[in-house]
């Protein structure tokens, strides 16, 4: 199996995150409110020979006409449980970041940012068209790049709360939590009662980050639950706003049962982003785990480009020289290019000046979209005027999930 087979894997719709990242999250963008998951970030409707884009915030996307029901204005009335109903679960009453200690001394570059605003406002005019786009994936850029700038967060974030679609949402829901953004908690509350367990998930996650003590049970029930959708979110969830006291939860969740059926790719991709998510509170088992997901097996190439962005994102100085040689590899195409280019974002984060800027921004002139999506995605993150430039003129690109990428980028590194 090639490694294109798995574009539903990351299609970049956020970034971090959706984090967004990694496989953070399988948010799905789909127009079937039944369906598990399908696609991963910047949301692209992959065809039979699509590669694999990268991006921030990872989570399942497929585009479509949205008839999920629209979110519940009904104020929640389940009880708030100072102690956390999902304590039978192992899990802790409160969630609060904590960033992982990794192994050596972690020195992670910013990208030079862009001042002039000129570009800063083509970027939000971008993402605010795209924030009224009739596809979900385009919807999530806007959505993810709220995270960076505040007068995008300010016009977006209010109607994405309430969007049709429930990956929309749940994004939605991510962001105002990263932000701190304390003006939405009635929103947050009314969430806790919507009808998709992942936003219900959210909305808990983000209401103990934000100080209220509430119960946790829903981020418990998607972290068990057999829909890898639920899982994969609940990781991200945890991953993000957890405390070590939650690694004994992700070890006993990657233990249970998925539902009859599952297929073996979305197994093994949910199961890698809850060992990312233990490694982000800390875990010295879960990171080895994560740094062994970059020599997966050529039908696991998508382990691998999850672990390249992964490790990237811990700020793991101990394998910066492995993905160093990833990203060189990709470029004498010896190994997939999009295991490369998530390996070169992953060195410009942790290593700004070995970062192969030259082979990403030729990477961003590729034929295919989701390549051009993935690279914009990677300029975000690299440091220097090069790639500055390559980017900003990325926001002219024909394809119009690649200048939403770029635009999220141009906002991220403006902030």
């Amino acid at each position: 199996m090639q490694l294109g087979d798995y574009a539903w894997v990351v299609n970049k719709a956020p970034s971090l995150w959706m984090l967004m990242g990694l496989m953070s999250g399988c948010v799905t963008l789909s127009d079937d409110p039944e369906a598990s998951q399908s696609w991963r970030m910047a949301g692209g409707s992959p065809g039979a020979d699509a590669r694999m884009p990268g991006g921030a915030m990872r989570s399942s996307v497929s585009t479509g006409t949205v008839v999920e029901p629209a979110v519940s204005s009904t104020p929640a009335v389940e009880p708030v449980s100072p102690s956390g109903g999902a304590s039978n679960h192992g899990m802790p009453s409160g969630l609060a970041p904590n960033p992982i200690e990794p192994p050596t001394s972690v020195v992670v570059g910013s990208p030079n940012p862009i001042q002039a605003e000129g570009p800063l406002a083509q970027a939000r005019t971008i993402l605010l068209e795209a924030a009224r786009d009739a596809a979900p994936a385009m919807r999530a850029h806007a959505v993810e790049a709220a995270e960076f700038d505040a007068t995008l967060a300010n016009r977006v974030l209010p109607i994405a709360l309430r969007d049709a679609n429930r990956g929309v949402r749940f994004i939605a829901v991510v962001v105002v939590a990263r932000r701190g953004d304390g003006a939405y908690l009635p929103v947050l509350e009314r969430l806790r009662v919507d009808p998709a367990l992942s936003v219900r998930a959210a909305a808990v996650a983000a209401l103990s980050h934000l100080g209220r003590k509430v119960d946790r049970t829903p981020l418990a029930e998607a972290a068990f639950s057999e829909t890898p959708e639920h899982r994969a979110n609940a990781a991200m969830l945890i991953g993000a706003f957890g405390t070590q006291d939650d690694v004994r939860l992700l070890r006993e969740a990657s233990s249970s049962p998925f539902a009859v059926g599952t297929p073996e790719a979305q197994r093994r991709i949910v199961e890698f982003g809850l060992a990312v998510a233990a490694a982000e509170l800390g875990d010295p088992d879960a990171l080895e785990s994560v740094r062994a997901g970059v020599f997966a097996p050529e039908e696991q190439g998508e382990l691998a480009l999850l672990a390249c962005e992964a490790l990237g994102r811990l700020g793991d100085q101990t394998y910066a020289g492995v993905l160093e040689e990833r990203a060189l590899r990709a470029a004498s195409d010896e190994i997939p290019l999009e295991i490369g280019l998530a390996a070169a974002g992953a060195v410009a984060q942790l290593r700004p000046g070995r970062a192969p800027v030259a082979w990403v921004i030729e990477s961003a002139s590729h034929d295919q979209p989701l390549i051009r999506q993935q690279s914009a995605a990677i300029l975000g993150l690299t440091a220097g005027s090069e790639a500055e430039t390559k980017l900003l003129g990325m926001l002219q690109d024909p394809d119009p999930l690649v200048r939403a990428s770029a635009a999220v980028s141009v906002l991220r590194r403006g902030r």
